[in-house]
């Protein structure tokens, strides 16, 4: 068994910039769990089995905590990040029983680690198992020696990875020796969320703002992000409004335009920030940059969308993708026919008004609020030939704003003006409330069918039976008042004559 002085494994572990003990974070005293386990400095125990506890971390913002191979130090604030893996490969040619094998140590180039190390022989891979809920994970059962540790997968929020790191069991450590090591390795990570902002513009054709909030990872050292770019791939049924973006906001202040460019090509819109602004960005760590991508709705039906981040360091591309978010939108369709006879009535006007309550549990009864809702530029439906009242589409709801999901929405339809000869019906008896649904109607389907009657109109000459019955009577009363007229007439002239 050979014997070790301190001073060289000392010296072996402050140049090893690999063993990057100082750190990212404690994991709620789980470095504490194996904690006062080094031995009194002297000869290393080569038949004694050694194990590394990895804790990964995000960067933490301002001053680091200092933590210690041991697991002792300051509490880090930072979160632990589940998810990751890690792969160690022994250095087969290392024997720390050999003094001078401890100064092959110092100057490692690490740039390829994970597949070879010049002058050295790599191990078959031990393989830890990923990262708990706290970033912990072990590597256990480790024999005596030199290992190179690489992390090997991550989730993809995680934009720039640990670099790989040297740990040796035994480490050395406060005059002792320690064979259960805590390392700390750090991450930069980011995350992407999509919004809906509340619905404003009812009618198709109107805007749908959806607002992607992009967590802005915080890199270590002086590294600077190689790529910052948001993007939107709008579904077919939605048109780009002017650029398809309205804002870009940090902290809900506006981004320097000279910061970052939009630019789209076909359905997708990105936004991309040029090296000025990923300097500036790496000043804001763990901060928001807030994209507001902007759509036309073209088309009824459950209308989804999501986004995406791209995001990378040196040696790193990062892709993340946002939830889906779904807006829903339905058609309008009435029948115009004649009261009486059910003919289809053309020519009937009439505009449509939001609810005072879309969501109720049913739309009976449904009052008028607001102005006349537009729909693709009008705001006035006529009746065609065939009596329909054709509206092409209305907001019904999504899948952020309440009600969530709903399945329908009240509307009010209005009549403004019949068609000719028929009576246009005046205050509540104007307004047909409608429930309108999700995508189209099919064929002869309809949301509402409204009746009209026909004017009244002053009475007619009477030419009929009526009327020849009263110039019947009337020349009666004639004759009758001839007859006697006629009679007295006659008696007047019968008494002169008897004078």
């Amino acid at each position: 068994m050979a014997e070790f002085k301190h001073t060289r494994g000392k010296r072996v572990l402050s140049g090893l910039g690999a063993i990057t003990l100082a750190a990212a974070g404690l994991i709620g005293g789980a470095g504490a769990a194996i904690a006062d386990q080094g031995d009194t400095l002297g000869n290393i125990d080569a038949g004694r089995l050694g194990s590394i506890q990895i804790n990964k971390h995000k960067h933490q913002n301002g001053t680091d905590a200092t933590q210690k191979p041991d697991g002792s130090g300051d509490t880090i604030t930072s979160d632990g990040i589940a998810g990751v893996e890690f792969t160690a490969y022994q250095l087969t040619d290392v024997n720390l029983g050999e003094t001078s094998d401890w100064d092959k140590l110092e100057n490692l180039d690490l740039s390829k680690a994970c597949t070879s190390i010049p002058g050295h022989t790599l191990g078959a891979p031990i393989v830890a198992p990923a990262t708990d809920s706290k970033g912990v994970t072990t590597l256990t059962g480790l024999k005596l020696g030199a290992y190179v540790i690489c992390e090997t997968a991550a989730p993809a929020e995680v934009v720039d990875r640990a670099q790989p790191f040297v740990v040796t069991i035994p480490t050395p450590f406060e005059n002792s020796w320690l064979y259960d090591v805590n390392v700390y390795p750090k991450n930069g990570t980011t995350g992407i969320t999509k919004s809906i902002d509340p619905q404003s513009n009812l009618g198709l054709g109107g805007i749908v703002n959806f607002p992607v909030t992009v967590d802005v990872p915080k890199t270590k050292g002086e590294e600077i992000m190689t790529r910052f770019e948001v993007t939107d791939t709008f579904d077919s049924r939605l048109g780009l409004n002017g650029t398809g973006v309205t804002s870009v906001k940090l902290d809900g202040a506006a981004v320097d335009r000279s910061y970052y460019s939009v630019s789209n090509e076909g359905q997708t819109v990105k936004v991309t920030f040029n090296e000025d602004g990923r300097k500036w960005l790496k000043t804001k760590g763990e901060k928001k940059v807030v994209v507001t991508f902007s759509a036309v709705v073209k088309e009824v039906g459950k209308i989804e969308n999501d986004a995406e981040a791209y995001i990378n360091t040196p040696g790193h591309e990062g892709k993340v993708e946002s939830n889906d978010v779904i807006t829903n939108w339905g058609d309008l369709v009435a029948l115009k026919t004649a009261k009486g006879t059910n003919a289809a009535l053309q020519g009937a006007e009439f505009q449509v008004f939001a609810a005072e309550a879309p969501y109720a549990d049913t739309c009976d009864g449904a009052k008028a609020t607001g102005d006349a809702l537009t729909v693709n530029g009008s705001s006035t439906f006529t009746s065609g030939k065939n009596g329909v009242v054709d509206i092409a589409g209305l907001y019904v709801s999504d899948s952020v704003n309440e009600k969530k999901d709903a399945t329908q929405r009240c509307y009010v339809l209005k009549e403004t003006k019949a068609p000719a000869g028929f009576v246009t019906p005046v205050g509540d008896k104007a307004n047909t409330a409608v429930a309108v649904k999700i995508g189209a109607n099919e064929a002869g389907v309809y949301d509402a069918t409204i009746v009209n009657s026909q004017q009244d109109v002053p009475e007619l000459p009477l030419t009929g039976a009526n009327g020849q019955i009263l110039m019947v009577i009337g020349g009666t009363a004639v004759l009758l008042v001839a007859g006697g007229m006629v009679i007295v007439s006659r008696r007047r002239a019968a008494r002169e004559e008897t004078k």
